[in-house]
């Protein structure tokens, strides 16, 4: 009957049920992560022209300012589109104040965008992005997948699994390593019990002499 009801009469789920994630959401209490995949990128580009407006036209909005120094980490998982420019910011005043804002970026790349010899300008954009950034001492890593050099779009999407598991798989627990103070509390036993045993022969060899 409750499956019923969060349907309407053509089978449209409800609004209500659609915007789930909404219950409880406070923005300015959250940490946010912002991830772009292939043409999504535009998205990332315009958060960094917006970050340049507020810091040097608008500080004084404040809710914005709450709401940006929120943001954590930025990942552009093989970015690109078809258009021979802005597909990576190269602007140093722009990238200047994205270093200022102390988040840490991420670039995850395959051979299909950054290879591609017939789109040269997305590997000559991106390695002046990611040289400034580093050159400015952004928290910037940088990483290539598939580096066998084909660009095939199988490594493009593929990225989106890799990218998937580093997110959900826990790293590896090292063993842990008795400290000190766990060792020298196990022979702490030992060293009462040898007294114990000491103290009591020399009771003995008193008895015997009396």
């Amino acid at each position: 009957m409750a499956a019923e009801e969060s349907v309407d009469s053509i089978g449209v789920p409800n609004a209500s049920d659609l915007l789930w994630w909404r219950e409880g959401l406070n923005l300015d209490k959250a940490t946010l992560t912002l991830i772009a995949f292939s043409k999504g990128s535009v998205v990332l580009n315009q958060f960094i022209y917006e970050f340049h407006y507020l810091k040097t036209l608008t500080p004084d909005d404040s809710s914005m300012m709450r709401l940006v120094s929120r943001i954590r980490d930025m990942y552009w998982l093989d970015g690109g589109h078809s258009a021979p420019k802005n597909t990576w910011i190269t602007s140093r005043s722009l990238l200047e104040t994205l270093t200022r804002l102390n988040i840490n970026l991420h670039v995850h790349v395959t051979p299909y965008q950054v290879l591609d010899d017939r789109r040269p300008w997305i590997r000559r954009d991106e390695k002046a992005f990611t040289d400034l950034l580093k050159r400015l001492g952004a928290p910037l890593t940088r990483i290539l997948h598939f580096d066998s050099g084909v660009t095939n779009l199988f490594t493009h999407f593929e990225v989106l699994e890799v990218f998937r598991q580093a997110r959900v798989e826990p790293p590896a627990q090292p063993e842990a390593v008795p400290s000190e103070a766990t060792q020298s509390t196990s022979s702490a036993p030992a060293t009462s019990t040898s007294v114990l045993q000491e103290t009591g022969n020399a009771k003995n060899a008193e008895s015997e002499e009396n």
